[in-house]
This record gives C-alpha cells, sequence and structure tokens, in this order.
C-alpha cells in the first residue's frame, strides 16, 4: 500500500511536504498542489493495481483518510 501524507502547515522554509510511503517527499509551493499531487499519483497508482491512501491532517491536528478519488473512508 502507497500512503500520501500531507500536513496541514508548511514545513519550516513555507512548503507542503507529501510524505509518500514508498518514495520520499516532494514538496509543494501550496497545499493545494500538495493535495493534487497526491490524488493524481494516488490515481495512477490504483490504475496500476496498488492499494492507495491519502492522509491529511486537518486544522483540529487530527488525520483523516480518502481514497485516490479524494472521498473519504472509514
Amino acid at each position: 500500500m502507497i500512503i500520501f501524507d500531507i500536513p496541514y502547515a508548511p514545513s519550516h522554509h513555507g512548503e507542503w511536504p507529501v510524505r509518500v510511503s514508498n518514495d520520499g517527499h516532494p514538496e509543494f509551493k501550496s497545499r493545494h498542489d500538495a493535495l493534487r499531487f497526491a490524488v493524481c499519483s494516488a490515481l495512477e497508482a490504483q490504475q496500476r493495481g496498488e492499494e492507495t491512501l491519502i492522509s491529511l491532517e486537518g486544522v483540529d491536528g487530527k488525520w483523516r483518510m480518502f481514497d485516490h478519488r479524494a472521498k473519504g473512508v472509514a
């Protein structure tokens, strides 16, 4: 399973890291760009038959899980 973690706040140098469980952590200029990368990458992985999960931190500090369509999962 590939997991994409996106924190609520940017890193100390103002970019949003996307921690990818199998491939390091690219950084983006905005949280929106980070989420777009995670959704597109998760969709591509799903099409290859891999399982994916997007983990997104909310303003309240809670992490919420989404599938490759950005739909919430339990």
